[in-house]
């Protein structure tokens, strides 16, 4: 039925990576980055305080966490087929709904959901689950590109909101992403996604299709020492390596999220002009993108484990040089730091869980794993927004999340892969 798969140029799991990077790069117009970009317009319209606004991204963060062990485990069954399209959907008509809210309670019935559900159909659990599924030697760079489409969607999209928001206003910014949603991931995805290149006859990386008698290069590499163990959900959790990885990635998603989410209101207030505020969080979104690609290429070449670890400390420096920010240069050097090495490292959580406990259940062990970096990516603005409420700046809460990127990397370091197989 597949045979002409194997006369296409490329292999078919890049089509899978094309689809989920369109996802990921949509599903970006509600993350921290694009949402930093409505804060302020969308509060003072409003009048609601930076609390407020804050809360729903927080609530919606955090409903995509408890989510994604659900959402993991059908990743795994079903694929992304349904659940992508499905998740596009249903989000883009969540945005449409958000644009015509003039209530906190309506906002956070069309946002909090969508944001979740962004969390996990769009960027999040599902599409990662569907590339790993289709790499083996290649999944880092396949991973890397997925994850790279987050902060270019983040870019890209956090620019045109801001042109959006000076000649429409910020209803406009829902109302155009939910109408790209479903153009350009509803389709794409029913048509091309697939759960797993065996059942389209062929092998992770496509290395050659299966034999008649169901034997592949895959099944050769199962009895090398070096081959790849997919790990069981319920062994995985009995590791410390796994919750090592968790504790450090919700550290790193804290900080990094509560800076990325308040970097426009911390450079304006600064005083910085609006439009190069949103250049420095666009450029800080490029660069995370040019990370997690770059991040991925070195993680086939070098110990993830060390690369992670780097990165981190890096970040933590980056964090203290943007506190010093006082012009718009400066505040556009820091921000391509931060951004290569903050952004850029959210492909290390992946390439490390699917490294070390494979891929058969990898959308599970991701699915447990998400709750709390989401949790920390939901609690860092809100963190941000009620010290700035309290103190009337920044200052002190990204001291904190310095710190705490610290912790982070020393944490991951410590995460090495696990010595005992489970049994079978």
């Amino acid at each position: 039925m597949y045979h002409w798969l194997r006369r296409l140029p490329i292999f078919y799991g890049w089509f899978i990576v094309a689809v989920a990077m369109l996802s990921a790069f949509l599903g970006a117009g509600l993350n921290n980055i694009s949402m930093g970009v409505v804060l302020k317009p969308l509060s003072q319209d409003l009048g609601w305080t930076r609390t407020v606004t804050s809360a729903a991204i927080t609530a919606g963060t955090i409903l995509g966490g408890v989510l994604a062990p659900f959402f993991g485990r059908l990743a795994d069954r079903l694929g992304p087929r349904v659940l992508l399209p499905a998740g596009a959907a249903t989000v883009g008509f969540l945005a449409l709904a958000a644009s015509h809210t003039t209530e906190p309670w309506q906002f956070y019935a069309a946002y909090v959901p969508a944001r979740a559900l962004v969390e996990t159909l769009l960027s999040g659990v599902v599409p990662v689950t569907a590339v790993a599924n289709w790499f083996y030697l290649r999944r880092p760079r396949a991973m890397g590109m997925v994850l790279m489409a987050v902060p270019m969607g983040s870019a890209v999209l956090s620019l045109v909101y801001q042109y959006l928001i000076l000649h429409s206003g910020w209803r406009s910014t829902f109302l155009v992403l939910g109408l790209l949603l479903w153009v350009l991931v509803v389709i794409p995805g029913a048509l091309l996604l697939r759960r797993r290149p065996e059942d389209m006859g062929l092998v992770p990386d496509g290395a050659e299709p299966l034999t008649a008698g169901g034997s592949s290069t895959a099944d050769a590499m199962d009895q090398e020492p070096h081959a790849e163990y997919s790990w069981q959900l319920h062994d995985a959790l009995r590791t410390s390596t796994l919750w090592l990885i968790i504790a450090g990635f919700t550290l790193w998603v804290i900080a990094s999220g509560g800076i990325a989410f308040h970097l426009v209101a911390y450079l304006t207030d600064a005083g910085i002009s609006p439009a190069l505020a949103a250049g420095a969080l666009s450029l800080f979104a490029v660069t995370g993108a040019l990370g997690n690609f770059v991040w991925g290429w070195l993680a086939e070449r070098i110990d993830v484990r060390r690369l992670g670890a780097l990165a981190l400390l890096l970040s933590a420096m980056a964090v203290v040089l943007l506190m010093e920010v006082r012009a718009p240069l400066w505040a556009y050097g820091v921000a391509a730091l931060f951004g290569v090495t903050a952004r850029g490292t959210s492909v290390f959580s992946q390439v490390i869980l699917a490294r070390y406990f494979g891929r058969r259940s990898f959308g599970a062990i991701s699915g447990v794993a998400e709750p709390f970096m989401k949790a920390g990516l939901g609690l860092g603005p809100l963190f941000a927004a009620l010290a700035f409420d309290l103190a009337g700046n920044y200052r002190g809460i990204f001291a904190v999340f310095s710190g705490m990127l610290v912790v982070a990397g020393f944490l991951v370091f410590l995460a090495r892969r696990p010595e005992i197989s489970p049994g079978p």
